[in-house]
């Protein structure tokens, strides 16, 4: 077939696009259908061709992915290479006297476990030890093809306050790691950025000025800028945002080759940027667990689209169990599904030509940009670190998201919304004491911390002490929702409180509605309700309220009484008849579960 199938139809103009979008919005404004991002652009609901003249090219070192798992353990290693697996990422960490993840003490150690993995390309998590392996790192590459090291101060600074070596051995460090084709021995973990609540647009911008220092330093240590470049790599996070994330992979490509195109014309597309993408912890949950398998797979999706080198997809349940393996088969099925069943990787650039993304790319590409050039104008990287400029922005990003949960303008499935009350890990205990210990630890650091700590912490937090409660004998509480009056209304609020409570974990007892209130409460009263959760419509509470406080008084005069909704006129009334609380979607639910433990079962 010679001609083009679209030369049999018509046509059809960008007005005649938005013409009859309008007209499907049925008198809705066009914002109806924009969105703004978190970076503060908006997106409009479809691209075309006159939106960009230009597509810009995104360069890759290799074709397609490497399927990337983590290994903490030596028996891991063995079996690697037979699962499906394209690379590994050892981890061998030691913090003060403590070791974790593989036992890598000497060379022979690292050659040992390399050698049992055959050949596949490595990730060597040796941290501030990794100058001490420098020798050994570059041997590997004659049997590994590709080695990665993850030397990289500042973020060890970022999570800990200390660079972990001497500031004045950096430049040596540096030069030490470089010159050795297939090893790259520095590592920039703006992944550390993602989990601690950083923006798509603040991880980009913070990863070139990152990587501008790190050039700079290896330049002044005598190394060739072509060394310098092929020496650093970049382990980013991916968030839940699907299509900004694809953007942000790609913009990354697109500035850093503009960036080392400024040391040396054509230096860029020599060596373009090297990224490992992993999944970041933060949009994780400890409840409803499951749904990290959506989360992580679609994340899987936004790193190779936009064009990562290697993607490690963390296990679904990773916030609450060491016992993994189910997880990281599920973790490694999901991108196998993508290249061999989607076939993202036949193409060099799957997001290319699509003018929705195209634009997505170019305006978070110029977002960035921007954020990138006021960090250097104000002294580059090290310096805005040292101040806490980087650190103070981040919390309060990541404060506004949180925020955000709390008030239910975003959303995270299981967790504010839709959650599972029967649900129950107590196990998660020791991972909160952990948490609580990082967050309350008070020692003096050369750098202000970044402390990773998942979205939904708070949530889990509060909710967890209900688990532990009913792990000890206990009883959750029970909260009774009294449906009366109107049935839309009724039917409405009783499913918003059941909602809103459960997020406690508490047992909801539903009802299809009453034809009074002393039914409703007596009812209340037979099955030992601890919270009763006068559900109606606004209207209808002026004459049920009255009689809703005396019956609570004389059946259940200990039971906290609780109003669905927020029916202004009527809200110092209430107060004064004892309504405990409002379940509305102005409610601070964080505030809310705190309020309902500290009642019902203790700080």
């Amino acid at each position: 077939m010679n001609e083009f199938l679209f030369s049999d139809f018509p046509e059809v103009s960008t007005e005649d696009w938005k013409n009859q979008i309008l007209k499907d919005l049925k008198g809705n404004p066009w914002d109806k259908v924009t969105w703004e991002t978190e970076e503060g652009f908006k997106i409009e609901p479809f691209y075309r061709k006159e939106d960009l003249s230009v597509l810009p090219r995104v360069f890759k070192r290799t074709h397609g992915w490497k399927v990337t798992e983590t290994v903490t353990s030596e028996t891991e290693t063995k079996t690697l290479a037979t699962k499906g697996v394209d690379a590994a990422i050892l981890v061998s960490h030691e913090e003060n006297g403590k070791h974790y993840g593989c036992k890598i003490s000497s060379s022979s150690d690292l050659e040992s476990l390399a050698n049992s993995m055959g050949a596949l390309p490595l990730v060597v998590s040796l941290a501030t030890r990794t100058p001490q392996f420098t020798d050994s790192l570059k041997q590997l590459t004659s049997s590994h093809n590709t080695v990665l090291g993850d030397f990289d101060p500042y973020g060890t600074a970022l999570l800990c306050g200390e660079l972990g070596c001497e500031e004045g051995s950096l430049g040596k460090n540096f030069q030490s790691l470089s010159g050795t084709k297939g090893f790259s021995g520095v590592g920039i973990h703006s992944l550390y950025l993602r989990d601690s609540g950083a923006s798509i647009g603040q991880e980009l911008a913070y990863s070139l000025s990152w990587g501008v220092d790190y050039l700079g330093q290896h330049l002044d240590a005598g190394v060739s800028v072509e060394d310098a470049a092929s020496n650093l790599w970049f382990w980013m996070g991916i968030g839940s945002d699907y299509f900004t994330e694809i953007a942000k992979f790609r913009a990354m490509r697109i500035l850093w080759t503009e960036i080392l195109n400024a040391y040396k014309p054509g230096l860029g597309e020599t060596y373009p940027a090297l990224i490992l993408a992993q999944t970041s912890n933060f949009q994780y949950t400890a409840y409803d667990p499951y749904v990290n398998m959506l989360r992580g797979t679609t994340a899987a999706m936004s790193a190779v689209i936009g064009g990562a080198d290697f993607v490690t997809v963390s296990p679904f349940d990773s916030e609450y169990t060491a016992k993994q393996e189910f997880g990281k088969r599920i973790a490694r099925n999901a991108q196998l599904l993508l290249r061999y069943e989607s076939f993202l990787d036949k193409v060099e650039d799957p997001a290319s030509g699509s003018y929705y993304l195209e634009i997505l790319t170019k305006k978070l590409s110029e977002t960035a940009w921007e954020k990138f050039q006021t960090v250097e104008r104000d002294g580059g990287f090290a310096a805005s670190l040292k101040k806490g400029t980087i650190q103070t922005e981040i919390k309060a990003r990541a404060s506004k998201k949180r925020e955000a949960l709390a008030t239910k303008k975003e959303i995270l499935l299981g967790t504010n919304q839709y959650p599972l009350p029967s649900e129950r890990h107590a196990e998660l205990k020791e991972a909160l004491v952990e948490t609580e210990k990082r967050l309350s630890y008070s020692g003096k650091s050369t750098y202000e911390r970044l402390v990773p700590l998942r979205l939904s912490y708070e949530f889990d937090k509060w909710r967890n002490k209900t688990d532990l409660y009913v792990a000890s004998g206990n009883k959750a509480p029970k909260v009774f929702l009294l449906t009366i009056g109107d049935l839309t209304m009724r039917k409405a609020r009783a499913g918003f409180s059941s909602n809103f409570i459960g997020c406690l974990g508490y047992e909801i007892i539903d009802n299809l509605g009453f034809s009074s209130v002393k039914e409703g409460v007596t009812k209340a009263n037979e099955l030992g309700s601890d919270i009763v959760v006068l559900c109606s419509s606004d209207e209808e509470y002026a004459t049920y309220l009255p009689e809703f406080a005396k019956e609570m008084s004389t059946e259940l005069p200990n039971a906290w009484k609780l109003l669905a909704g927020y029916p202004k006129d009527l809200v110092s009334q209430a107060e004064s008849l004892g309504i405990d609380d409002f379940i509305h979607m102005k409610r601070n639910l964080v505030g809310f579960m705190e309020k309902a433990q500290t009642k019902w079962i203790g700080k």
